[in-house]
């Protein structure tokens, strides 16, 4: 199941931000809070599944993510920067693998991933995500 919202007020061809994390886990759930905060013109899909992003449409996939060990947001343009963890199960089959293994397949979309830390102040946060929409 996936669930679209618009942040501010949508525009025809606005980009597509593809929003990723568990609402379940706290440590993984903290990009879709961020994502609710943003104000920008922008549509927001909260993802819960990567193969989304093989309809994409967009030149460029916009993702907005959790990444571990970090404090404040930052900004990822090469798939192969990502540690994956071995596949042991499906459920290992996760975002950065994904990408990976889009590259191999040689679809090359641009990438630029917006990685949050996993706690923090979502509204200010989303402020500075905003610079990078």
């Amino acid at each position: 199941m996936l669930s679209a919202f618009f942040g501010g007020e949508m525009e025809l061809n606005a980009k597509t931000l593809y929003v990723f994390g568990n609402e379940f886990l706290d440590f993984d759930s903290f990009a879709q809070k961020i994502s609710k905060e943003i104000s920008k013109k922008i549509k927001i899909v909260q993802a819960i599944s990567p193969e989304i992003l093989l309809d994409s449409k967009d030149e460029e996939l916009l993702i907005l993510d959790v990444v571990k060990n970090i404090r404040k947001p930052a900004i990822i343009e090469d798939a192969s920067r990502i540690m994956t963890k071995n596949i042991v199960s499906l459920h290992d089959f996760d975002l950065g693998f994904f990408l990976k293994l889009m590259n191999e397949m040689k679809i090359n979309k641009k990438l630029k991933i917006i990685g949050v830390p996993s706690k923090g102040n979502a509204a200010k946060i989303a402020k500075e995500v905003e610079k990078w929409l």
